[in-house]
């Protein structure tokens, strides 16, 4: 019979330490692969869910081809385009100034929208991408350095999530699909300098179907709906929303100068006097003074208050036509605007309505009606348009305002005048849509707003007037 083995307690101890010691090592690394292997699915899934597909867009061109020219990434020098051409991620497309009037190229992006550019517009493509193995994200961003550009983007999206991004300066500008959109950049009425030498530019963003976010420098976002616009300053601070209408007209209610600074712009002799940058005053022929009309400014009450008694937020300033004297001669008192921020002229393509309006008062009049030749009227308004191209010549719309009796005493007719009869010395409003019939319904670009008070003797007002654009 055989001796018992006896094991002894630290022996049984330490064989289930060790025992412990494996079991544990072997969870560790069991746990170690499961990571690795999690790591390496949840990494390919990402993949999965990112990697994305980089597009491109087809550029249209609607002018010359010399007047659309384009910077390929990574390259500093333009180069001409030609129609139908493909540009993709990080190319930049430039409308030259002055090559035309509305839509002077299209670029059509790769799922469907399309970017309209007008002369003076200029684009970067900064992302055109869309997920590769899903319908998930799609990803465009733009940045936007100058000019007017009118986006559409298409609605029927097949992806999940679409971001589509302008870029302006340092401010986001977020566009719904299906929406239109414009953008336009141009110079401040103000020399304005910039810390980062980058050219101080006035983004305007307006929306005519859809929704935008505005997001400025600091982070604040700025909802914008159907049918308003905001305006972004150069320091890349955006504004409050207003209604989509713009004011054409600068310094309609004639406040921004004085008397003597608004008739300082007839003189060419001394360079260093102060001069409106607005209105241009000028009186023809050369006559002595006693025998010229004069500009001047009038206090008024709102019209069509024809008193001076009203509240001081009703006060009004306007333009006074002023020629007394028993004149046998004709005059002309002038005040004449030339249209756009640097005078320029203004591209009207975009706007589907033009209101031009002004409150005009007649106290006297020496000549009957509109004079002998049908163009002696106390108030005129020309206006100098053109129609399709920088080439067109300049065409004219007339208004001749008068008093008189009854219409039967206007004996001449001149061609391509308006007439308008109003009783003497009360206020009556001229409003008209040019893009009515018989103004200019498919103009595309507006020169210049001259009022003028011709004929003998007259003394006329005008108040308030405007010139809106709605698109």
């Amino acid at each position: 019979m055989g001796t018992p083995t006896v094991i002894s307690h630290d022996r049984i101890t330490a064989q289930r330490r060790t025992l412990r010691i494996a079991w544990l090592t072997l969870f560790v690394f069991f746990a170690l692969f499961l990571a690795i292997v999690t790591m390496v699915v949840l990494s390919l899934r990402q993949w999965y869910l990112t990697v994305t597909d980089v597009h491109r867009a087809v550029l249209i061109v609607r002018s010359s081809n010399e007047s659309i020219v384009w910077q390929p990434v990574g390259r500093t020098i333009f180069q001409r385009t030609r129609d139908q051409q493909e540009l993709g991620e990080g190319d930049v497309l430039r409308a030259l100034p002055n090559v035309g009037y509305g839509q002077v190229a299209s670029l059509r992006l790769f799922e469907g929208s399309q970017l309209d550019l007008w002369a003076g517009a200029e684009l970067r493509l900064v992302e055109l991408r869309t997920t590769r193995w899903h319908s998930g994200t799609l990803q465009i961003i733009l940045e936007q350095t100058g000019g007017y550009i009118r986006y559409d983007l298409r609605g029927d999206q097949p992806f999940q999530t679409v971001r589509f991004t302008v870029l302006v300066g340092d401010t986001r500008v977020e566009l719904l699909p299906g929406g239109s959109y414009s953008i336009g950049m141009f110079p401040p009425e103000r020399r304005v300098i910039r810390v980062d030498d980058r050219p101080a530019l006035v983004a305007d963003v307006a929306v005519r179907a859809g929704s935008a976010t505005v997001i400025g420098v600091v982070g604040q976002a700025v909802r914008l709906t159907a049918g308003q616009r905001i305006e972004i300053d150069p320091a890349d601070l955006p504004g409050l929303p207003v209604p989509a209408r713009w004011e054409l007209i600068r310094d309609g209610g004639f406040s921004r100068f004085s008397e003597v600074e608004y008739n300082n712009t007839t003189r060419t002799d001394d360079p260093t006097l102060t001069r409106a940058t607005t209105w241009q005053v000028s009186g023809t022929p050369s006559l002595p003074l006693s025998e010229r009309g004069f500009f001047r400014l009038a206090p008024i009450c709102r019209p069509p208050n024809e008193t001076l008694v009203c509240r001081p937020e009703d006060w009004r300033t306007a333009a006074w036509f002023y020629r007394v004297g028993g004149q046998i001669n004709g005059f002309v008192t002038s005040i004449r605007q030339n249209l756009g921020v640097q005078g320029t002229g203004v591209d009207v393509s975009e706007f589907r309505s033009l209101v031009f309006s002004l409150w005009a008062r007649v106290d006297y009049q020496s000549l009957t009606a509109a004079g002998d030749r049908g163009t002696e009227c106390p108030v005129m308004i020309r206006i100098v348009a053109r129609r399709t191209s920088p080439t067109d010549p300049d065409e004219e719309r007339v208004v001749c305002i008068y008093t008189a009796v009854s219409d039967d005493a206007l004996r001449v007719r001149a061609d391509g005048v308006f007439y308008v009869r109003i009783e003497p010395s009360k206020w009556t409003q001229f409003r008209v849509d040019l893009r009515d019939p018989g103004w200019l319904p498919d103009y595309r670009y507006l020169r210049s707003v001259e009022i003028y008070a011709n004929g003998h003797d007259y003394d006329s007002r005008v108040a308030e007037v405007s010139l809106i654009g709605t698109q």
